[in-house]
């Protein structure tokens, strides 16, 4: 499978050079820099830990985004408390990863690359899983989290995508569009031809002896967390056992910048989408939409906060590349943003974004599914749209939007 990623990102790569798109590029390779270290034995491992009194192990793959800054926030919480935090995930090609703290330090004590999947110290007591994004045999990963509960240790979920329902993560089908969560034959038959699976390998998974395992996963946990109703609606769909144990429990948005932005009424429309925007998060709808501003001259730009996976025409679309969060009213402000967009097209989990956009003060356009529909449910300056939308309503409802705001 490791060879497999390879290729995988060695096309990728040759696709982004041949499109001349140098600075996706540039995203994409730094990730690989971030994520070598020195290779940590076991023994050395183990050593470590021998003398810390309690351990919090949390399991947090490749993703990014909202679910490593929730694993983030939640070591900060229980180092604070005096634990230490025992931080196990998967860097893109796979290699297993490993940083140990000690209570109330940021710097770990030990950090680096494992050559397998390690012995939990002793010392464990509590056992959150993340995101799991990332590592190479998901059928292993999910024995080794359930026997994990068998050892004395309080096991805690985090569900911040839809990978235990389907490896897709996003719940997008064949044809790229939310598949709204059917029949299980249905989904046994989508599978073997998806693409938005990335891992080809797992394509030839059955879905029915993958939902088994994870709910295996999930009746070992002593509680799951998901941050939204809609999260709880998909994953009770599937396993009706396991409701009790779910609790929905909003991420903590504290500390995030806000501060409202002024429009100039007289300006053109200015279009602001946030974070790197790949095919579930809606960078087909973006560049859809930025193909027919361009058709017909209209007087609209587009400015992408981050990076688009999708070709569209410069001179409608603009790409920042990486940005500090702290910087981000300061930017949406120097660029003229007068209306957000949020386009992403499977049902989120949660979204900082939208946060982030909402404490801005501008209008919100978004799609009326998952936990991004839970959070525009009202209000003059927020406005939902059908996944089947196309160009020309969503320009429509973004002008709409933008004049409510002047």
């Amino acid at each position: 499978m490791r060879a497999t990623r390879w290729m995988r990102y060695l096309g990728q790569s040759l696709e982004l050079i041949k499109a001349c798109r140098f600075k996706m590029l540039w995203e994409k390779g730094s990730r690989f820099l971030r994520s070598t270290g020195p290779f940590i034995p076991q023994r050395a491992l183990l050593d470590a830990c021998s003398e810390i009194k309690q351990i919090v192990c949390i399991l947090d793959g490749a993703q990014g985004g909202g679910a490593s800054l929730a694993a983030d926030q939640s070591a900060v919480h229980w180092r604070d408390r005096g634990y230490a935090t025992f931080r196990l995930g998967a860097n893109p090609m796979g290699q297993l990863t490993i940083a140990l703290n000690l209570p109330g330090s940021s710097a770990p004590r030990l950090a680096g690359r494992l050559a397998d999947w390690p012995v939990m110290p002793a010392a464990a007591v509590r056992l959150e899983v993340h995101s799991l994004a990332g590592f190479l045999d998901p059928s292993a990963l999910a024995l080794r989290v359930a026997s994990c509960a068998q050892q004395d240790m309080s096991l805690v979920v985090y569900w911040h995508d839809h990978f235990m329902a389907c490896p897709t993560r996003h719940l997008l089908n064949s044809t790229h569009r939310y598949c709204g969560v059917p029949e299980l034959q249905a989904c046994e038959a989508c599978l073997p031809h998806n693409e938005n699976c990335v891992e080809a390998s797992l394509r030839k998974t059955s879905l029915t002896a993958w939902r088994e395992q994870w709910g295996a996963v999930l009746a070992a946990a002593a509680e799951i967390r998901v941050f939204s109703t809609s999260s709880r609606k998909i994953l009770g769909r599937i396993w009706p056992d396991c409701e009790t144990e779910v609790f929905v429990t909003p991420h903590d948005v504290v500390g995030l910048p806000s501060l409202p932005i002024a429009t100039d009424r007289e300006a053109e429309m200015h279009v602001g989408v946030i974070g790197h925007i790949g095919r579930h998060k809606g960078a087909y709808q973006v560049a859809a939409v930025a193909q027919h501003i361009a058709q017909h001259a209209l007087p609209a730009h587009i400015t992408v906060f981050g990076t688009l996976e999708a070709p569209a025409p410069s001179g409608v679309v603009s790409e920042t590349g990486t940005y500090q969060p702290d910087d981000l009213p300061r930017l949406c402000s120097e660029r003229g943003i007068n209306v957000f967009w949020f386009p992403s097209i499977w049902p989120e989990t949660f979204s900082f974004v939208l946060h982030e956009m909402k404490a801005m003060g501008l209008p919100i356009l978004a799609y009326d599914v998952g936990a991004q529909a839970e959070y525009l449910s009202g209000g003059p300056s927020q406005q939902l749209l059908a996944l089947d939308a196309g160009a020309t309503e969503i320009l429509e409802a973004l002008s709409v939007l933008k004049a409510s705001a002047t």
